[in-house]
């Protein structure tokens, strides 16, 4: 059963002697752990195929915009006396989209060193609360126009962690 791949089921040692019941325990113990080992990397399938069809659904938004805004730049710039504040307002939003699409793809890319094992990071002592303020100074202005006002606690004095400061302040990028 076991070689055919039936692996639900252990072995019955009820009518065994020592021996053999000892071999078929040692068995049904590789069964297990066979058991364990496969569903652990179905889950991480699944992991995978989530976090691609997350990631193709994160890049793709940026990139239609993209192609959207292109187009209107296009009939923009066709027309006989094009409208220079249309221009830059589609340049700016062409610009902002770009630079996300850009940060997905780095995402992605960083995501698939780490699973693989070939990311490299530099360990050192973190500041974390420092990084959280100087990540609230840069949202602030898209906090304030979303009306959120955040609360903070315990930010005003130091918290130190190990870690690599350029993959944790992408952490809290990303969060906000």
């Amino acid at each position: 059963d076991i070689a055919e791949g039936k692996l639900t089921e252990p072995i019955s040692t009820d009518k065994m002697y020592f021996d053999f019941k000892t071999d078929i325990e040692r068995l049904n113990s590789i069964n297990e752990g066979v058991q364990v080992a496969v569903a652990d990397q179905m889950k991480s399938e699944r992991l995978k195929t989530e976090l691609i069809t997350n990631v193709s659904h994160d890049i793709k938004t940026p990139l239609t915009s993209i192609i959207n805004y292109v187009d209107l730049l296009s009939k923009e710039l066709g027309k006989d006396k094009p409208d220079d504040e249309k221009t830059k307002e589609y340049l700016e939003i062409l610009g902002r989209h770009s630079n996300r699409l850009k940060k997905l793809i780095q995402d992605l890319i960083d995501a698939s060193k780490a699973t693989t094992g070939n990311i490299n990071m530099d360990i050192d002592k973190v500041n974390v609360s420092m990084l959280i303020n100087q990540a609230l100074g840069e949202f602030e202005d898209k906090l304030n126009n979303a009306s959120l006002t955040v609360v903070k606690h315990g930010l005003d004095e130091s918290v130190f962690v190990q870690a690599d400061g350029r993959y944790l302040w992408r952490v809290f990028d990303n969060l906000f």
